[in-house]
């Protein structure tokens, strides 16, 4: 059952016996689990719930009606950094590619060394989940036929002897026509709204859209429910009320979760803090080998090589309007590249950060503050400079720097040293910040996190959260696999402390 709150002209006031507050990876993964029990369930999603017939095939339209703040969403430090993310039933794995990988053993070792997490997540139970998940959403490196322009990271790492491999995916029948951003017009990918979400739904479950949660109450110390408003652009929209009988579950992001728990009385000193993500920055180089930047899979291929330098390299395909406004360079410069943008490769590095920032209630909503360490900024330089080096590599007449102060276009690798005289400032480059983590971080031990070893919320019975605000650092790698495991794993316990 859907429950449209565009639509609802009346208030709400129902029970259920799990409230979930989000439908992405984290929390369509935890009703996927939960519907098996037979318990009843309510989906509580803020956006629209968007069908694949309604996917534009224009970037705006689709930031419009399925990104959080149009994509406006900004992390602000010496650089301002947008964060992409979804805000639409299905949450952001209706608008990322489906990446899949598990929790590396060197994050294991971490979480298990400073945070005692050896008995919350024990990698044997959460390596079944991922198992799972593969199965079930058909996890497989993207084929050849789908690869598009990503061959030529292939044939650079080839040539450069570098650990790279085509990407893992979850999709069925990827066309390989780079319109992942913007929803997978051919149902290919396989993201929540597709899979998990239904799974439940057909089970009992009921998914509310454009219903905005805006705090979780409590009787009696326990959570046991949570109140809202549903989402009527130019009016005000109707109240709901879902009460939960057995326990609210939060999975709604490490930037919504801290500031829901937050209004609703949560108090830690690691709520909001603790904020780490890995921010990526692109390179752009010229080739001449016909193949086109917006055919082929989203992101089809992925260099490794250097997790111990803390970045991973990938290929990109983007529309040509967003391509557009990550060009350097103005007038006949500017002109210069658009006549060349079927020949050009954009390749992307994703940086396991240093760094970490905070998550605060702002006047409009969440306040997102992040700022890349000098840290950061080496590795960054020096994952730039690989990249430029993979480039020639495979085949590039021209790498296009887009850094503020640099040449915009260096032609040889006799030219690489430019990276290490690029600047230190994170404002002098080109970023995005995605894969979202530690806001609401999980230990045993209540002085250093805000989640305990059962995914409850120290010191607030029946409050959960299993997204990836519990995650205590990030990981390297792209978290969707690892944060439907954890998820899962998550819901099995959750399932198992309320079976009476």
């Amino acid at each position: 059952m859907r429950v449209d709150g565009l639509q609802h002209s009346t208030a709400i006031d129902e029970a259920y016996d799990y409230v979930i507050v989000g439908s992405g990876a984290a929390g369509a993964s935890a009703a996927r689990v939960l519907a098996d029990t037979g318990a009843s369930i309510a989906v509580v999603e803020e956006g629209p719930a968007v069908p694949r017939t309604h996917f534009p095939d224009k970037v705006w339209p689709a930031f419009h009606n399925m990104l959080r703040n149009m994509g406006g969403l900004i992390a602000r430090g010496r650089a301002f950094i947008p964060i992409i993310q979804g805000s639409c039933l299905g949450g952001s794995t209706v608008i990322n590619s489906a990446i899949m990988w598990r929790v590396p053993d060197d994050v294991f070792d971490v979480w298990r060394d400073e945070f005692g997490l050896q008995a919350a997540l024990p990698p044997d139970a959460l390596h079944r989940q991922w198992d799972r998940v593969e199965r079930e959403l058909n996890v497989h490196p993207v084929f050849e036929e789908a690869l598009g322009h990503n061959v030529s990271m292939r044939r650079a790492a080839e040539r450069l002897n570098l650990s790279a491999a085509p990407t893992r995916r979850g999709d069925r029948g990827c066309q390989g026509s780079a319109r992942c951003l913007t929803g997978c017009p051919h149902g290919a990918k396989q993201s929540m709204h597709l899979t998990y979400l239904p799974y439940a739904e057909e089970r009992g479950a009921t998914l509310f859209t454009h219903a905005k949660v805006e705090r979780v109450f409590f009787d009696l110390g326990r959570a046991s429910g949570v109140s809202g408003r549903f989402q009527s652009p130019g009016q005000k929209g109707r109240n709901f009320i879902l009460r939960a009988r057995k326990a609210v579950i939060v999975a709604a992001s490490a930037i919504q979760t801290p500031g829901l728990l937050h209004k609703s009385g949560v108090r830690s000193k690691h709520l909001g803090k603790h904020f780490q993500a890995h921010p990526g920055s692109p390179l752009m180089a010229v080739f001449d080998d016909g193949g086109n930047l917006w055919k082929g899979a989203t992101q089809g291929f992925d260099a490794d090589e250097y997790r111990a330098d803390r970045f991973k390299l990938e290929t990109i395909s983007l529309p040509p309007e967003l391509a557009f406004v990550r060009m350097p360079g103005t007038g006949r410069a500017w002109m210069h590249s658009m006549a060349e943008m079927a020949n050009i490769r954009v390749w992307g590095v994703q940086l396991r950060a240093f760094a970490e920032g905070e998550v605060r209630n702002g006047l409009f909503g969440p306040d997102v503050r992040f700022d890349p360490n000098a840290r950061d900024m080496r590795n960054l330089r020096k994952a730039l400079r690989v990249t430029a080096e993979m480039f020639f590599a495979g085949g590039a007449r021209e790498v296009i720097l887009s850094i503020h102060g640099m040449p915009e276009r260096i032609r040889s690798v006799d030219e690489l040293d430019v990276f290490d005289r690029a600047p230190d400032n994170p404002a002098a480059y080109s970023w995005i910040l995605s894969h979202l983590f530690g806001t609401a971080r999980m230990s045993v031990n209540r002085s250093k996190g805000v989640v305990d070893e059962h995914f409850a919320v120290h010191g607030s019975p029946n409050l959960y959260v299993v997204d990836s605000s519990i995650f205590p650092t990030n990981l390297g790698v792209n978290p969707q696999q690892a944060i439907m495991g954890i998820a899962m794993h998550a819901a099995e316990n959750i399932a198992r402390r309320h079976e009476h």
